[in-house]
């Protein structure tokens, strides 16, 4: 009989062992965060535009990354923070953590210390939201 699933276990000589529950939650954080700055990216455009219903759009974008995040806030904040020291020299690139923090840790010790350190472009895109 033929089984419609594989039966491989991360033991089973030849497989590829398992990413550890940490690594999967730090590679979907990395994307989700990866795909705010480039929302963020295109916020800056269209509000360098006056295109006020793409500014809209963005925004609401941006809160719909920013509440789905927050559904696993505990256990995403480890990985949204490795994300933000993982890049100091590239401070666009700091938008993301930055406003996932902002919003939905906004008392955390770690969202201070960031918002501290991100250039005035990135204070000034995050006070627009």
């Amino acid at each position: 009989m033929t089984r419609p699933y594989s039966t491989l276990s991360p033991r089973t000589p030849g497989s590829t062992p398992a990413k550890s529950d940490i690594d999967l939650r730090q590679d979907l954080v990395t994307r989700l965060l990866d795909d705010v700055n480039v929302l963020g990216e295109a916020l800056v455009a269209a509000l360098n535009a006056n295109d006020g219903a793409n500014v809209t759009s963005l925004r609401a974008s941006l809160h719909r990354f920013a509440l789905a995040m927050s559904w696993s806030r505990d256990k995403f904040l480890p990985a949204i923070v490795a994300y933000a020291k993982e890049r100091p020299e590239f401070d666009d690139e700091l938008f993301a953590p930055a406003f996932i923090l902002r919003s939905i840790a906004p008392d955390h010790p770690e969202t201070a210390a960031l918002l501290a350190k991100v250039s005035q472009n990135v204070r000034v895109l995050l006070a627009r939201l």
